[in-house]
């Protein structure tokens, strides 16, 4: 069988060519009529509240940043808010600054952000604070999107997880990423990724593309592995799962039918993949595979068949002729054509378990299946003979002889010195007397029914027929025999002198 097909887990989603823009998203424009509230949560680095955190907040349309402090909690309020996007910095001598982007403020509602700070350099730059920060996030990027190009994906996801150390809220970053995750089969991790730049960006289709077809791709990744390791329940049951999410996917189709088929259920492969070929008949691995799941379908049955009838074989050798019959009706009807082997051996059962007329109807689909094969002619001749139906079995050798090019008198000449023998004149007769008919000069047997009739006291028949033999026969010692019986039937039927009168 050949081996799944797979589809390429980005699916063109990574093909695009790549637009250098600001990796910041910057806060939308906000409606001066709708505001929101943000609550900032500042910790350290084991979740500790961080009291004094200087925080900004701004936006695209602010002219100046909104500044406030955290509190005892580490918690600082920013009210009325326009309804946006924003970024959120945070600084606080002793830490490294932190921040957040971006921000969604929805009308009458809270959003909230935590902070977490290390230890370091309040001092230290962040990438929109410093051009040359974001070149290298940039030039990061760059590289890290030519990888997964080339599929490379290890070394994409090294160089794409350097950008967004950097520059965190990049959504392209995460997404990419996620893409070179999901390519290693990193299901969960790339997920997340891909999640991450839908928060960031919601209004990107390509990355909710990605979230709504990633179950079925993992699902077709482990029916694969399954595949791999001949597990084909396994398999099958991945593959049902993925077409239920991806009921269009022609290329599952295709797995499953294959699934089904290394699984032995040829009927259902060939169902899916015929599905799948309406779908596309211009696919031609579809076809193909279709013909492929027709042969194994055609050898699984044979070699099924053929183990029903060697079971068969050895039950006949035990001397379990129903058993055997039984095996030997199933196997047959299973093979794509009529084998005469298998209604000899069907004729045989029937012959041993006293059914002549099956056994006789088994014995003549052999004949007829293969009228040169002398062992199929014998038994139904045979059979004919235990029913007295001599004529029907003289038949049956004729039609055998014509076959093979040769004559039947001999054959039936020795059948009947046979039944001779056996002291079964009934069939011995009828077999003689017709090899007479054939061959009005085959000597012998007129020498054996000579001196049957001869023994059996019917010297009227004995008569002719030794006196034929006289007249034709070879075997020298066969005449002297003769003779002496004829010398003895001249005797006992020459009519006596007349008696004589006597004389006064």
């Amino acid at each position: 069988m050949p081996v799944q097909r797979r589809t390429s887990y980005i699916a063109g989603l990574a093909s695009a060519v790549l637009i250098v823009v600001p990796l910041v998203v910057h806060a939308q424009g906000q409606n001066e009529q709708a505001t929101g509230t943000l609550l900032v949560k500042c910790v350290d680095a084991s979740g500790q509240p961080l009291k004094d955190v200087r925080l900004w907040v701004m936006g695209l349309r602010m002219a100046q940043p909104l500044e406030e402090k955290s509190d005892k909690k580490g918690e600082a309020t920013f009210k009325k808010l326009a309804v946006g996007l924003y970024r959120v910095v945070g600084r606080k001598n002793g830490f490294e600054p932190s921040y957040y982007e971006p921000v969604r403020i929805a009308a009458n509602a809270q959003e909230t952000v935590t902070l977490k700070f290390q230890p370091g350099d309040v001092n230290k730059k962040l990438y929109f604070e410093d051009p040359a920060l974001l070149q290298q996030a940039n030039q990061l990027f760059q590289e890290g999107f030519k990888l997964l190009q080339e599929q490379k994906y290890p070394e994409a996801a090294a160089k794409l997880s350097e950008s967004l150390k950097i520059v965190p809220a990049n959504p392209d970053g995460h997404y990419f990423l996620g893409i070179a995750l999901i390519q290693q089969r990193k299901w969960d991790e790339g997920r997340k990724e891909v999640e991450a730049a839908v928060a960031l960006n919601p209004d990107e289709p390509r990355y909710r593309e990605v979230l709504k077809i990633l179950p079925g791709l993992r699902l077709g990744d482990e029916g694969s592995d399954a595949m791999a390791r001949r597990d084909f329940k396994t398999a099958i049951a991945k593959y049902t799962e993925q077409l239920k999410l991806q009921p269009d996917n022609t290329d599952a189709m295709y797995n499953l039918a294959l699934a089904y088929a290394n699984d032995g259920q040829h009927d259902r492969a060939l169902e899916i993949i015929r599905d799948a070929i309406k779908r596309k008949p211009d696919e031609a691995a579809y076809r193909n595979l279709e013909n492929l799941i027709q042969q194994h379908k055609e050898q699984s049955v044979i070699q099924q068949a053929a183990k029903l009838l060697a079971e068969g074989d050895q039950l006949i050798k035990e001397g379990n002729y129903q058993a055997a019959l039984e095996k030997y009706e199933t196997g047959r009807k299973m093979l794509p054509k009529e084998e005469p082997a298998v209604w000899y051996a069907i004729g045989r059962c029937h012959a041993n378990l006293n059914h002549p007329e099956q056994a006789i109807a088994a014995y003549q689909q052999a004949v007829r299946l293969d009228p040169k094969k002398p062992e199929y002619s014998q038994a139904l001749a045979a059979l004919y003979l235990e029913q007295k139906r001599v004529a029907e079995a003289i038949g049956v050798y004729e039609a055998l002889s014509q076959q093979l090019g040769e004559r039947a008198d001999e054959k039936l000449f020795e059948l009947g010195k046979k039944y001779l023998a056996d002291n079964n004149p009934e069939l011995a007769i009828p077999l003689l007397e017709h090899v007479q008919r054939v061959n009005p000069n085959h000597a012998e047997s007129y020498y054996e029914l000579g001196v049957y009739y001869y023994y059996a006291g019917d010297k009227a028949k004995a008569k002719p027929l030794l006196s034929k033999y006289v007249e034709i026969g070879k075997d020298q010692k066969h005449l002297e025999d003769v003779k002496a019986l004829l010398a003895v039937i001249e005797r006992s039927t020459k009519p006596a002198p007349p008696a004589r009168t006597r004389r006064p």
